[in-house]
């Protein structure tokens, strides 16, 4: 008779987490980050993953139509993937702590790129409905209408990116 095989649960690595946010934004990385939790029986860092990385990836996307375009896109990357380095630095499991144990193992890199594009595509639609309530909370007045944003408006109007009045 075999020996039934013990089973292991499959974790997200740091780096992995780390390369997917730079990928695929902040959606899936509070995905993967979650998932990890629970596996890992930390409901209380599941819940405050869950409830603030959502929070703070709206209040940056509401943040980010007031920020001038000169400023790079990496810049936003670069902040969040050093956020999210702190919480992994402190509150995960290292890449050594999950090998050395025998209930857990790392999940393929090919299923990581698979689900990172089905991220990337979940972020950039959130990220569109979300500038597009932005911009209507604006017109209608519940949104400070400041000078940089009205122009940036109206050039993305006069190169027909968005139908703006």
């Amino acid at each position: 008779m075999e020996e039934a095989q013990q089973k292991t649960d499959l974790l997200y690595s740091p780096r992995q987490i780390e390369i997917a946010i730079v990928l695929a934004g902040p959606v899936y990385t509070i995905y993967m980050l979650v998932k990890n939790y629970n596996i890992l029986e930390q409901y209380e860092f599941s819940r405050n993953v869950k409830y603030l990385g959502s929070f703070l990836f709206l209040s940056l996307l509401i943040a980010i139509t007031y920020i001038p375009y000169d400023i790079p896109n990496g810049a936003f990357q670069a902040s969040c993937l050093i956020f999210v380095w702190a919480i992994l630095k402190k509150y995960h499991m290292t890449k050594d702590e999950i090998s050395d144990s025998s209930a857990l193992d790392f999940r393929s890199n090919w299923t990581v790129v698979l689900v990172t594009l089905l991220g990337l595509i979940i972020t950039l639609g959130i990220g569109t409905i979300v500038s597009i309530l932005v911009i209507i909370a604006a017109d209608v007045g519940l949104l400070p209408m400041t000078d940089f944003f009205v122009s940036t408006l109206e050039e993305m109007s006069a190169k027909g990116i968005i139908f703006w009045r």
